[in-house]
Parts: structure tokens; C-alpha cells; sequence
């Protein structure tokens, strides 16, 4: 037998490799099309993704052709999205999963929990308490070692998800936007000892009819410099005064802060940027029709 250079062969394996590797242009299998799956480029994430949205009950030659496509990035939801399909899906074993608009409840996060290589989970418009959603499950997927990215927002959920939420203390990164959490103060943040980027919005209005509670505001400025692990930090649609963002110069890691719809004037960002030189700070003063639209949002 002939004796290739071993370069020449790792070339070779490579472009094996490459060419049994899915891409944007895999084509999607017919029994996936009621799904509307999608095979593409999305999020910020590396990798290619599979997209599909089920409405109702997915059978298992819809599992096998998902499984078949070899893909470890998956974004999903709908009605058809249960807790059963969340333990077959675990099978595949995904580096990331999104879930918008999937009908979890508390008892579907050990199916969560089952997927050891998850490294990014993204929860969105999730069910309400009363249909069996509160969030305290993500405090089983303490046992995932390699999830360090998650994303929850668009929720009715309290305090009981975010006190689980802070017992996940692998994350590296956390974002949290539109849920009905009303503690400025979020304690869960300090148990977050590896935590590098952090990006939080403000909470909505409660759906029970008791009195507006905001998540974020000047007090949660003294928890978040704290944790003395941040490099990146985002904040978004809030009143925070100067003085209040003045303490993430205790923040010797942070190099890039971005705020998105945060009422602070010209002379505010200037003061600002000079006091945190290291830092790259990304917003700009609201117009005036910005400005109303923040504070109708936050009555």
C-alpha cells in the first residue's frame, strides 16, 4: 500500500469532513416542511442552525429526519413543542437551543437537564404559572457543566425562576428582558461568580393586576458592581441617573457597556465616557418622541 504524507492525509479527512458537514444550503427533508424548518445562519451563535415551528404533535419520523441532519443548534416553539418532544430532542444532544413560544413547564426541565452539551439556552414567551410555568426548574440545570450562555425573557415569571437562576453558577453569560420580576436589587446576581457579559431590561406590567414593580433602576447599579467578574454589560429601556452608572468604575474588568434607551442627556454620556476611559460605551441621548415612548412604557 502506498504511503501518503501524513499531511496529505489530514487534508484529505478534512475535506471529508467539510463536505458531510451541514451548511446553509442543506436541503430540508419533505417531512419537515409542514414545520416550516429553516436550515441557515441565525443568532448570535456560531454554527449552522435548524429552525422549525410545530403547532401540533411532532411524530418520530420528524425526530429521525431532525436527528438525521446532524445539527447541535436548534431554535423552536410553539404548542407542539411539549415537555415529551423537549426528552426526545435531549436524545440529540445539542450544543444550543432556542425555545420561543414553547409549551414548557416546570416538569419539562429534567429533559432540559438531560442534554449534557448544551452550551446556550434561550427561553422566550413562555407559558404562565397557572398552565404549570414558573421557571424554579432552571435550577436543574445546575448539573450542565458547559451551559455558560442563557437567555430568558418575554415571561410572566418572578422571583422563583430568578432565585433558581441564580444557582447556575457556570454562566458566563446571562440576559434578561420583559418578565414580570420586581426586585431592582437582583441578589441572584452575586451567586454569578463567573459571570462576564450581562444584559437586563426592564420588567412589564403585571398580568395580575397588582401594582407595577421595575426591575431596573438605580439600586440594581450597586448589585451589578459587584460582580466583579464583568467584562461586558448592556442596559436597556430604564431612567438611571449618572451618579448611579458612575460605580461600574468599580468594575476593573468591564470593557464595553451599552445602553439602549436610557434617558441620560448629552453632557451625562460625555461625563460618562470620561470617567470609564477603558471602556467602550455604546448609546446616545433619546429624542423626545424616544423619551415618551420610555415613559409610557414604564408607567
Amino acid at each position: 500500500m502506498r504511503n501518503f504524507p501524513r499531511t496529505v492525509v489530514l487534508l484529505a479527512l478534512l475535506s471529508l469532513s467539510l463536505q458531510a458537514a451541514p451548511t446553509p444550503s442543506t436541503p430540508v427533508p419533505a417531512v419537515l416542511e409542514p414545520l416550516k424548518a429553516k436550515i441557515g445562519n441565525t443568532y448570535s451563535w456560531k454554527g449552522v442552525t435548524l429552525s422549525f415551528r410545530a403547532e401540533a404533535p411532532m411524530i418520530e419520523e420528524q425526530f429521525k429526519a431532525i436527528e438525521g441532519l446532524g445539527l447541535r443548534l436548534i431554535s423552536t416553539g410553539g404548542k407542539g413543542v411539549t415537555n415529551e418532544a423537549l426528552g426526545r430532542l435531549a436524545q440529540l444532544d445539542p450544543e444550543g437551543l432556542v425555545l420561543d413560544g414553547a409549551a414548557l413547564t416546570d416538569d419539562g426541565f429534567p429533559n432540559l437537564a438531560a442534554m449534557k452539551s448544551l452550551r446556550w439556552l434561550s427561553v422566550g414567551h413562555t407559558l404562565n404559572a397557572k398552565e404549570g410555568f414558573t421557571g424554579a426548574g432552571f435550577a436543574q440545570l445546575k448539573s450542565l457543566s458547559q451551559l455558560e450562555r442563557l437567555t430568558y425573557g418575554g415571561s410572566g415569571g418572578r422571583e422563583a425562576a430568578f432565585n433558581a437562576i441564580g444557582e447556575l453558577s457556570q454562566l458566563k453569560d446571562f440576559s434578561s428582558w420583559h418578565t414580570q420580576y420586581g426586585d431592582p436589587a437582583h441578589p441572584y446576581l452575586l451567586k454569578l461568580k463567573n459571570l462576564e457579559s450581562l444584559r437586563l431590561g426592564n420588567s412589564l406590567k403585571r398580568y395580575d393586576g397588582k401594582p407595577r414593580q421595575l426591575c431596573l433602576t438605580d439600586t440594581s447599579l450597586a448589585t451589578i458592581v459587584q460582580v466583579k467578574s464583568l467584562k461586558s454589560l448592556g442596559l436597556m429601556q430604564a431612567k438611571l441617573t449618572l451618579p448611579a452608572l458612575l460605580q461600574l468604575k468599580d468594575l476593573a474588568q468591564l470593557t464595553a457597556l451599552r445602553l439602549d434607551d436610557i434617558d441620560l442627556s448629552a453632557g451625562d454620556y460625555e461625563k460618562l465616557r470620561a470617567a470609564l476611559p477603558k471602556v467602550k460605551v455604546t448609546g446616545k441621548p433619546l429624542t423626545d418622541a424616544e423619551r415618551t415612548k420610555l415613559e409610557d412604557f414604564l408607567k
